[in-house]
């Protein structure tokens, strides 16, 4: 789907949400303009505000030298420049929207940092932390099978630089981890709204 303009891009996403939110049992609706919040959710004990953020497609970020591809929300400012933050008596929900994959993710308002990147699912496994952490288990298992095999014929084997396999087969080495995430991981279960 190829949405030009902004303002057609974030009502797209407003409707997304209202007809995600009915298609899981409840009552929703755009609000009025002006508003903090973009759609009323009604989950049988009160209204909730949820805020719709909406992204047309995968950002490129670079990483290490390499560039890759996350969604990225830019959240708790709104009006005039961004200047104005979402207050927690504005919104309750943050519904986030991929276009190019048609799904929906939630996310309480305190959860929401100012922005946010969520790594694109279909590229899973191709990140630098995760190919680091592929190579070091490569490394480990090649010295295990083969405990004469040197580093320099592990690193041809591997595909690295001999430094990281020097790196790596040290004693207090662990591999570097973040704390990312993947945009699956936010789209929750619908009986999550009735706890709110």
């Amino acid at each position: 789907m190829r949405i030009s303009n902004e303002l057609q891009k974030g009502k797209v996403g407003e409707y997304l949400v209202c007809a995600d939110l009915i298609l899981k049992g409840f009552i929703a609706y755009p609000s009025e303009q002006g508003l903090p919040y973009d759609v009323v959710l009604d989950n049988g004990k009160k209204l909730i505000k949820v805020q719709v953020k909406t992204t047309g497609k995968p950002r490129e970020v670079l990483q290490r030298k390499k560039s890759t591809y996350a969604y990225i929300f830019n959240i708790k400012r709104h009006g005039r420049n961004n200047i104005k933050r979402y207050s927690y008596d504005e919104v309750d929900i943050f519904a986030l929207v991929c276009l190019d994959t048609n799904q929906i993710g939630y996310l309480l308002q305190d959860e929401m940092p100012d922005t946010i990147n969520f790594r694109v699912d279909k590229l899973k496994g191709s990140y630098y932390d995760e190919k680091g952490i592929q190579n070091y288990q490569k490394v480990i298992e090649l010295k295990k099978e083969y405990p004469k095999l040197i580093q320099d014929d592990i690193a041809k084997k591997v595909g690295i630089d001999q430094s990281v396999v020097n790196k790596m087969l040290k004693k207090d080495y662990k591999p570097f981890k973040t704390n990312a995430r993947y945009f699956s991981e936010i789209i929750r279960n619908y009986k999550y709204f009735y706890g709110i």
